[in-house]
């Protein structure tokens, strides 16, 4: 078992009388990253400014690199880099430039060869010299990123990196979360409200949904192949429940009103072919996993 680079027992934060935050619980292991998942609202960047020590927790205890937050933030902080919903750069500025403002809070290297590095890191070597309001949005995602690094920070915390962005600027930031995990031994804490995004990323992750914890736990087996839901449409409803029924499909069968079963992905391409050679038509086959069927059906309540 790795050394659990966050502790959080108990967390709940109220704005008057809106509970933002109940009573979570959750760690994050040293190396690992560590997904937040659930809709606007939810709670996942009231939580982490919590973590950031930016608004104060009514209840609950926070340990960080061991120690508790409260009464070390100044030793805690400085080894936390952190995006906390879209990066505040200066559009008339440089990379370069907007790299120098922010380096001075860290008291860090301003060379340009430093922040050549560090632009490198990020994908945006030979782009330092351009005005910021020239760089896409994925660029400007990156140059957030080199921000929250310059502090060469043990902990990364990205809030909605891939928000707003083109599938190419998604997969850009992803294989950084990837790089800066596996490469460089970072632990990051990244929330998204895609179940995909965390389920791409994230070793471990925790549902939230307004304000509470309704999930947590590793993800190969929060999202195991073996929980999918399949749901097969056919003009033939009655003869293709008959032939269900008394077949071996029976016990994977989720419904007696629909097609709908509950099966590893991998049996999807034989059930199909069982029907069919029993003359069953099948127009339309949809599946998804069984968390993400229980996650659309929370946050669409």
């Amino acid at each position: 078992m790795g050394q659990n680079i966050v502790e959080v027992e108990g967390l709940s934060k109220s704005f008057a009388s809106f509970e933002a935050v109940k009573h979570i619980s959750f760690q994050i292991e040293k190396g690992s990253v560590y997904g937040f998942l659930g809709q606007n609202g939810a709670g996942k960047s009231t939580t982490m400014r919590m973590l950031l020590s930016l608004i104060q927790p009514n209840s609950g205890n926070i340990r960080i690199f061991g120690k508790p937050l409260k009464g070390n933030e100044k030793s805690i902080l400085s080894n936390i880099g952190a995006i906390i919903e879209k990066p505040d750069t200066y559009g008339y500025l440089s990379g370069y430039d907007n790299l120098k403002i922010f380096s001075k809070i860290f008291s860090r290297p301003t060379s340009l060869s430093a922040l050549d590095v560090l632009l490198e890191k990020v994908g945006l070597k030979g782009r330092g010299k351009d005005k910021v309001k020239s760089y896409s949005q994925g660029m400007k995602q990156r140059l957030g990123i080199a921000i929250a690094l310059l502090n060469d920070p043990d902990f990364i915390m990205l809030d909605e990196p891939t928000n707003g962005l083109d599938p190419q600027g998604i997969t850009e930031i992803r294989n950084l979360i990837g790089h800066f995990s596996k490469n460089e031994g970072k632990t990051i804490l990244v929330s998204s409200h895609l179940l995909n995004e965390i389920e791409m990323v994230a070793d471990s992750m925790i549902i939230l949904h307004k304000g509470e914890k309704i999930a947590e736990g590793k993800v190969q087996q929060l999202l195991d192949p073996t929980k999918t839901i399949v749901t097969i449409e056919t003009s033939n409803l009655q003869g293709a429940m008959n032939l269900i029924q008394n077949s071996n499909w029976s016990n994977k069968l989720a419904s007696n009103n629909e097609l709908r079963f509950e099966m590893d992905k991998e049996e999807i391409p034989l059930l199909v072919k069982s029907l069919v050679e029993h003359d069953i038509p099948v127009s339309n086959v949809q599946s998804n996993h069984s968390l993400e069927n229980y996650f659309l059906k929370l946050t669409n309540a």
